[in-house]
């Protein structure tokens, strides 16, 4: 899924920890430092920002390392499998706009190589230029449900768009949270469809976390976690951004 805008959004840094600063140990931490661990495990890291790096250079530049002075940070969604495992998380900052950065970490586990790719919308740190494309495509098997939704958001048909799409669902998008009417709404009639490609689907039984490329221009990737109940889908949160049409 793709949303529009163009957020006008001020630069805002994660702020730094102070120096020889000391803190209890909690839950929070807990989470923080299993995220940071895992982190400094992998071989590669593509960063929005940072771009491919490996961990060391991710740990000193990139906006979302999990020490860089966050107020807390939660974990708010797991999948995993034996080709890669999509960990959600809820960054919180002390101070500054906006107060939670949702952020998406692909640990991929299919090739020698332990990689991570990881998503966020950049426009919460003022940055305006699109994530670039990532992955090419990989095989997997079409669940009927996430075909459906494919289906139906690519082609920007309404009739279809409002058979899969669940009166009460709610959509976490770049732009916040949209109801059913106002995201059948701008991906139909004449906005059209959008030019999306799955690049890669973990999950099953209603669930899915996907890894795309939009083909709008600019071409950017994101991820969507998607939830399905009766075939319709329910909810979805998405990692990307700032989006343009």
């Amino acid at each position: 899924m793709s949303a529009d805008a163009s957020p006008a959004v001020p630069i805002i840094s994660a702020p730094e920890p102070a120096p020889g600063a000391s803190r209890m140990l909690h839950d929070a931490d807990l989470t923080r430092e299993s995220l940071a661990a895992r982190l400094r495990t992998q071989s590669r890291i593509d960063d929005p920002t940072v771009g491919w790096c490996d961990p060391g250079a991710f740990e000193a530049g990139s906006l979302v390392w999990p020490d860089r002075g966050w107020g807390s940070i939660e974990r708010i969604g797991v999948m995993e499998t034996d080709e890669r495992d999509v960990w959600e998380y809820t960054f919180r900052r002390s101070d500054g706009e906006p107060g939670e950065v949702p952020v998406a970490f692909v640990w991929d586990k299919s090739g020698p190589e332990l990689l991570t790719r990881v998503y966020y919308n950049k426009a919460h740190f003022g940055l305006t230029d699109p994530r670039r494309p990532v992955l090419a495509p990989t095989e997997f098997e079409w669940p009927d449900e996430l075909h459906r939704y494919f289906t139906a958001v690519t082609r920007g048909d309404r009739a279809l768009l409002e058979a899969v799409v669940h009166p009460e669902a709610e959509f976490h998008s770049p732009i916040g949270v949209v109801g059913r009417d106002v995201f059948v709404a701008a991906f139909s009639g004449d906005k059209g469809g959008v030019p999306l490609e799955f690049t890669t689907v973990t999950g099953a039984a209603g669930e899915y976390l996907v890894e795309f490329t939009s083909w709008r221009r600019p071409p950017h990737a994101g991820l969507g976690a998607y939830t399905f109940r009766d075939g319709m889908i329910v909810g979805a949160r998405v990692y990307e951004g700032p989006v343009y049409r």
